[in-house]
């Protein structure tokens, strides 16, 4: 069967993981990233194509939306993360980490075209992880993309669109270094992407995947 692929977030340590080992099983594949130079160079090396979209320009996003095509997997990789406090934070600080995480993913599902029985991933983290001082605008985002992924599923089922919440534990990514660094039993990016591929493409098509946390 011909499988329409799109990651966004293709250029994290996490998407990129993604994008080599479902390019391996030789899926056709369509990348969507911030960094253009990396965005660029990963597509030419899979043989995939490569379209840059701002996340929170709904028009960048449609239009990535419309070249990608029907799609039977999903996968919304894309995030970011600022350890600000509340009282110092910014509105352009609270903005960015909200388009990342949560407005990018309304307007990817609001302009998405599925096949039926299409898979849509989406990386959420367990919520213990989202009690650290700093961070709040990184756990609202992260709250808000489960309640979105709830209610759209309601909506979409008669679509024949399974939408799939991942819980990610710890991963060694560059988000963490806002923290000082990733922790010791973090999974590495490639053990991350399989136990996330092996976990969404189950049956019966599970609503929320939790990765076991490193021990």
């Amino acid at each position: 069967m011909h499988v329409r692929t799109l990651i966004i977030g293709a250029t994290g340590s996490i998407g990129t993981a993604l994008a080599h080992q479902l390019a391996a099983r030789g899926q056709p594949l369509c990348l969507s990233g911030r960094n253009i130079e990396k965005l660029t160079a990963l597509a030419k090396m899979l043989n995939a194509v490569a379209v840059p979209a701002d996340l929170a320009d709904e028009s960048q996003v449609a239009a990535l939306l419309a070249q990608a095509g029907e799609l039977d997997l999903l996968i919304y990789a894309a995030g970011c993360v600022e350890r600000v406090n509340l009282r110092q934070m910014t509105l352009q600080d609270w903005q960015r980490v909200i388009d990342a995480n949560l407005t990018g993913a309304f307007l990817v599902l609001k302009h998405a075209r599925f096949r039926r029985n299409a898979r849509a991933v989406f990386i959420g983290v367990y919520p213990e992880l989202l009690r650290v001082k700093g961070l709040s605008a990184y756990a609202v985002s992260k709250a808000g993309l489960e309640a979105l992924l709830n209610n759209a599923r309601r909506e979409m089922r008669v679509e024949g669109v399974h939408l799939i919440l991942v819980r990610m534990p710890e991963v060694a990514t560059d988000l963490w270094s806002v923290l000082g660094g990733a922790p010791k039993r973090a999974l590495c990016p490639d053990d991350a992407a399989q136990k996330l591929l092996d976990a969404v493409f189950t049956e019966p098509c599970p609503e929320v995947v939790e990765i076991a946390r490193p021990r």
